[in-house]
C-alpha cells in the first residue's frame, strides 16, 4: 500500500485549529456596527444604503449581498443595539443581589448608558419618534425592545418589594412610568436644552421615587 495513502501514526497527529470566522460574517459585523453610528446620528429613516456604502467604501450590491433590503439592515441595527445594551445596562446589575442593589444597579447603568448617547444619540428615543405611528416591522420591533425592558424594571421593583426594600403596596407600574419619564427627560433636556446637570437632576428624580416606595415605620403612640 501507498505509505502516502496510510494514517500517520497517533503521536504525529495534530488537533486542526478552530476555525475563523467566515469573512462574510466579519464583513457584515462590520456593516451593522457603521451603520448603528449612523443611525444614532440621523436616524434610522436616514440610514441609506448608499451612505453605508460610501463610510465602508463598498459596493451599494455589495451591502445588499448582505442585507436584502433596507428594511432588513435597519431591524439589524435595532437587534444590535439591543443587544449591546443588555451586555451594558442588564447583565452586569443582574449579577447584584436581588432586590434595590439591583434596582440601583439597573438605574446607574441606565444612566451611564444614556449620558454616553446625549452625544451620539439614542436609537430607541429617536426611533420612537420616527415609527410611533408607523406600522409594520420596525415599529414592531421597538415596541418589543421597549416593552422588554419596561418588563426588567418591573421585575426589579417587584423584587425589592418581595425582598422588603420597597412597600408591597407600592405601585410598581408607575414607578416604571415616572422612571422611564425621567430617563426620557434627561435625553431632551440633554441634547434640546443641552442643560449641564440634566444627569444630576436625573438621579435627584430617582432617589425620590425609591426613598417614596421604601416601607414606612409604624409611629408609636
Amino acid at each position: 500500500m501507498d505509505s502516502a495513502l496510510q494514517p500517520a501514526p497517533a503521536r504525529t497527529r495534530r488537533v486542526a485549529p478552530a476555525p475563523s470566522p467566515r469573512k462574510g460574517q466579519v464583513t457584515r459585523a462590520a456593516i451593522i456596527e457603521q451603520a448603528l453610528a449612523i443611525a444614532r446620528r440621523e436616524g434610522l429613516e436616514g440610514l441609506t444604503i448608499g451612505t453605508l456604502a460610501e463610510r465602508l467604501g463598498m459596493s451599494k450590491s455589495g451591502v445588499f449581498a448582505h442585507f436584502g433590503s433596507r428594511e432588513e439592515l435597519q431591524l439589524a441595527v435595532l437587534n444590535q443595539y439591543a443587544a449591546q445594551f443588555v451586555a451594558a445596562v442588564l447583565r452586569p446589575a443582574v449579577a447584584r443581589p436581588r432586590g434595590l442593589p439591583r434596582l440601583r444597579a439597573l438605574l446607574e447603568n441606565w444612566l451611564a448608558q444614556l449620558a454616553e448617547e446625549i452625544e451620539a444619540g439614542c436609537i430607541l428615543i429617536g426611533g420612537a419618534s420616527e415609527y410611533d405611528d408607523r406600522p409594520g416591522p420596525l415599529h414592531d420591533a421597538l415596541v418589543a425592545i421597549i416593552e422588554g425592558w419596561k418588563d426588567e424594571l418591573l421585575r426589579a421593583i417587584r423584587l425589592a418589594q418581595s425582598e422588603g426594600h420597597f412597600d408591597r403596596r407600592a405601585d410598581a407600574r408607575q414607578m416604571v412610568f415616572e422612571i422611564y419619564g425621567l430617563m426620557l427627560m434627561l435625553h431632551q433636556d440633554a441634547r434640546l436644552l443641552r442643560s449641564g446637570d440634566s444627569v444630576q437632576r436625573t438621579r435627584l428624580g430617582l432617589a425620590r421615587l425609591i426613598e417614596a416606595a421604601r416601607p414606612r415605620r409604624r409611629s408609636r403612640n
